[in-house]
């Protein structure tokens, strides 16, 4: 996927993860230690998970986005936040050509053993 305007310069995240569809920067890490997470994703569509311990909330900041929770379906704008409590099956999609950009807060710390593919 080609990295969305503006870019996300490399002092500003500590790891970054792209995949097919869509790119993570995480700001905070396990390794940071803390309880919570921080990251920016520029998201085309993610693929529908579910975490059993990690609740996270999407802040939308550019672009428009369609967020699946269980099956409903919620339209987000700039400015718009949604919260995906633990074991909620979620997915997200842009609505439009270029990849909205969310910023993601995950408490706890987000796991990569916390991951389940739905």
């Amino acid at each position: 996927m080609k990295e969305l305007e503006p870019t996300i310069g490399r002092s500003l995240y500590q790891n970054k993860k792209a995949r097919a569809a869509e790119i993570v920067y995480e700001i905070t890490t396990q390794q940071s230690g803390l309880p919570f997470g921080v990251a920016i994703a520029d998201l085309q569509q993610s693929e529908a998970h579910f975490h059993k311990v990690t609740a996270e909330t999407y802040t939308v900041v550019q672009g428009d986005l369609e967020v699946s929770l269980n099956g409903e379906r919620h339209i987000l704008h700039p400015g718009d936040v949604i919260k995906i409590p633990p074991g909620v099956v979620h997915s997200a999609r842009t609505l439009g050509e270029a990849p909205t950009r969310i910023t993601v807060t995950t408490v706890p710390e987000f796991s990569q053993e916390d991951y389940y593919l739905a």
